[in-house]
């Protein structure tokens, strides 16, 4: 531990000196410094961490994932990303790091076999809550213990000491046991699947593909929903689970809402684009796109091998996450703790609906001020 922090306390002096009282360099003097600045800093952390195999390639084999990596449980000892915001299965986030405790769990996770999965779990007030008592993970009362599975997809050093992280959520995660609280949070955690959901280690490579990822030192592409990987075929998995309620046959209603969503996305979409062409712009212009990965989930674009029930599970999240149709805290929260797709679709179908009312309201103010004009 005490080799932990010395690596994050060089890292971060490292980081914040800077000499003063001297003629200002040149623009390309000052460039290859931070940049050999970055490199001592990334030699220090391979001293502590081991050597480095950080990548910016989020193609970079994930195949097997190792002997070690698939007969152990990936969740056993799964370090914590506490923020005040959630992340939804399926959907990316790109992280600037830059305080030590959190800088250090990406410096070791990327040195070790992938997959690269941590927790990502709401914080209210984030860092500074960490340790305040009633946020506690083992006994805190308003400590969330039900959070996303990320896997880290990669990762890149800013001159300035920051990382930048491109991950995405493949999964549910709810905390057992506490194994340590510093530098961050590591857990003992178990998978959380929907009293839908069946297998979900067997189609987890093909549902969250590494694709569209570009990073680099200055800039950060990434697609906003995971992309599926056509060329991965099922596993079977003996992992254990939690499942949120016991198995039901309500395929049927989970169809009728499932379709009432895409209605409701489709209203959504045409009232945008009156708001837009209220506002002057060409039709053409206005028009509204989903993202592929989004599309890819209607039930005649998707893969006929693919469970409906596992393609519905994907959409409950994919929607509100394209969308941003709920509060990133609260509002995600709720939707992580559904127990059931079913039970998720209708929340996003009210959410849905509350926003075309509002959009409405937008709309005939617009056009009312048209009128007016």
């Amino acid at each position: 531990m005490s080799r932990v922090l010395l690596a994050v306390g060089l890292c971060s002096l490292c980081a914040a000196y800077a000499p003063i009282g001297r003629p200002r360099p040149r623009r390309g003097l000052v460039v290859r410094r931070a940049e050999d600045r970055a490199e001592q800093i990334k030699k220090l952390n391979d001293m502590f961490y081991g050597t480095s195999t950080t990548t910016t390639d989020p193609d970079a084999s994930t195949d097997a994932a190792s002997a070690a990596g698939d007969a152990a449980d990936p969740l056993a000892d799964l370090p914590l990303w506490r923020v005040q915001w959630n992340a939804l299965p399926g959907e990316r986030q790109v992280y600037n790091v830059h305080v030590p405790h959190y800088t250090a769990l990406f410096e070791k996770l990327v040195r070790g076999p992938k997959p690269w999965y941590f927790g990502h779990i709401l914080l209210p007030g984030g860092s500074a809550n960490l340790r305040i008592p009633k946020y506690n993970l083992k006994d805190g009362p308003e400590a969330t213990t039900l959070g996303t599975v990320m896997e880290c997809l990669a990762v890149e050093r800013r001159t300035d000491g920051c990382l930048v992280v491109v991950s995405q959520g493949v999964g549910r995660f709810r905390v057992r046991d506490v194994k340590r609280t510093l530098p961050h949070d590591v857990v003992d955690a178990s998978w959380v699947l929907d009293r839908e959901e069946g297998d979900h280690e067997a189609w987890r490579a093909f549902e969250f593909g590494p694709g569209g990822v570009k990073l680099s030192s200055t800039s950060a592409e990434v697609a906003e929903l995971a992309p599926l990987r056509l060329d991965r075929a099922p596993v079977q998995s003996g992992i254990v689970v939690e499942e949120m309620a016991e198995p039901v046959d309500d395929d049927t209603a989970s169809d009728d809402v499932e379709q009432r969503v895409w209605d409701a996305v489709a209203v959504d979409g045409g009232l945008l684009e009156k708001i837009l062409m209220a506002d002057g712009t060409p039709a053409e212009q206005a028009k509204i796109r989903l993202p592929p990965s989004l599309l890819a989930l209607k039930p005649e674009a998707a893969p006929d091998a693919w469970p409906s029930a596992r393609r519905r599970l994907r959409l409950s999240f994919a929607v509100p996450a394209a969308l941003g149709l709920v509060d990133v805290a609260e509002g995600r929260q709720g939707l992580l703790e559904a127990a059931s797709t079913a039970d998720r679709l209708r929340q996003v179908e009210r959410a849905l609906t509350r926003r075309a009312a509002h959009l409405r309201g937008i709309l005939s103010q617009k056009l009312q001020k048209r009128r007016e004009n």
